[in-house]
């Protein structure tokens, strides 16, 4: 950090590669951890979306979370009978909502987890929670400052990317240019 403020870098390509015709990671160095970049790109993989600056966005905002209250937005864990993967979707509709018809019909992986277009195979039982509830309530955040904090993350997680806040407008968001 310096001067109060701190530069944000990507070591992603240093860590792992996209391989196009697989849509996966191949990791140039084996021994090195999973990165939060990554954990955040999983959407890609998830969602089917194409990786590149909407993706960044979305990654840009999972890390803001974490940078701010110590904890990943979607921290999904596999159970008896769902995997990571189910749970990873199931997170992600939990805090943004039923995914949008026409993005799970042009996602080719959706049968993996959709029986029909919201309802998921393995996971019935989702417990929708709001952005600003968790900051207050798990975080102790003033109600006020979740929601100012929420404004400015949930742009940036909008399923579809062409809808998604660019870089330009997250950096003209009242929450960056707070005191």
């Amino acid at each position: 950090m310096v001067g109060g403020r701190f530069p944000l870098v990507s070591v992603g390509p240093g860590m792992c590669w996209l391989c196009p015709e697989l849509r996966t990671h191949i990791h140039l160095c084996p021994q090195c951890p999973v990165t939060a970049q990554e954990a955040c790109d999983h959407q890609c993989l998830l969602l089917g979306l194409d990786y590149g600056t909407p993706a960044d966005i979305w990654s840009t905002a999972c890390l803001a979370f974490e940078m701010a209250t110590g904890e990943c937005l979607f921290d999904p864990q596999p159970g008896k009978y769902f995997s990571r993967d189910d749970d990873h979707v199931a997170r992600i509709i939990e805090l943004l909502g039923r995914i949008p018809p026409q993005i799970v019909f042009s996602w080719n992986k959706s049968t993996k987890f959709f029986s029909r277009p919201g309802a998921l195979l393995r996971l019935s039982r989702l417990f929708p929670r709001s952005l600003p509830g968790i900051l207050a309530d798990r975080h102790g955040w003033t109600p006020q400052d979740a929601a100012a904090f929420s404004a400015f993350l949930l742009p940036a997680l909008h399923y579809a990317p062409e809808r998604r806040a660019s870089a330009a407008q997250s950096l003209r968001h009242a929450w960056i240019s707070a005191p």
